[in-house]
């Protein structure tokens, strides 16, 4: 009598624990479909900030050299820069560039249009925004003369409270590029920029 019991107990936990493991399952499988609207909107959440190229950078070479002019082009399909001196422009591979730096006291352009000198105003902090492993793709110059450019932030560059901080600061103030790098295999960049 005391085995027939057993076996019984043993069947019905068994009856129980699989109908509770396909409760589980199922369960399971009903907040992975919710979680991939949110996941899905994670991947569509970068921004476009706007962001100012100074009219003056100076490009140091990876050999040691230097070039000085304004960018006037990054073209992500050639892996090039171009950058205007006076009347010459000169194309540079993105692989023998170590940075691009920006001139603090060069002529530049907010997302307006007013013009200034970047050394007679003070920036909004004293603190650089530096944003790691930006897409090329992400990065466009829209207005090369006036170095008007826009570079669109979102995971997993910066996350969602990062990118917050920075939408609200550029509601009033603009990020100005104080340096660039590029990392040729991985398609990406650097940008280091300061809001005024």
């Amino acid at each position: 009598m005391k085995r027939k019991t057993l076996s019984f107990l043993v069947v019905a936990l068994f009856t129980v624990t699989a109908g509770m493991a396909a409760q589980v399952n199922a369960a399971s499988q009903e907040v992975q479909k919710q979680n991939l609207p949110s996941v899905q909107a994670e991947a569509n959440a970068s921004q476009p900030i706007p962001v100012a190229l100074p009219t003056q950078a100076e490009i140091v070479m990876k050999g040691g050299g230097k070039r000085d002019g304004r960018v006037v082009k990054i073209d992500q399909k050639e892996q090039t820069v171009l950058i205007q001196g006076g009347q010459e422009k000169l194309s540079i591979p993105l692989g023998q560039i170590n940075k691009i730096l920006f001139s603090k006291n060069a002529v530049v352009y907010r997302s307006n249009g007013e013009r200034f000198i970047r050394g007679e105003l003070p920036p909004a902090t004293s603190s650089q925004a530096k944003w790691n492993g930006i897409p090329m793709s992400a990065f466009e110059l829209k207005d090369a003369v006036k170095g008007q450019a826009v570079v669109k932030l979102g995971p997993p560059v910066v996350n969602r409270p990062e990118l917050r901080g920075i939408l609200g600061v550029s509601k009033d103030r603009q990020f100005f590029v104080d340096e660039m790098q590029f990392d040729v295999q991985k398609k990406t960049m650097t940008i280091v920029a300061t809001p005024y």
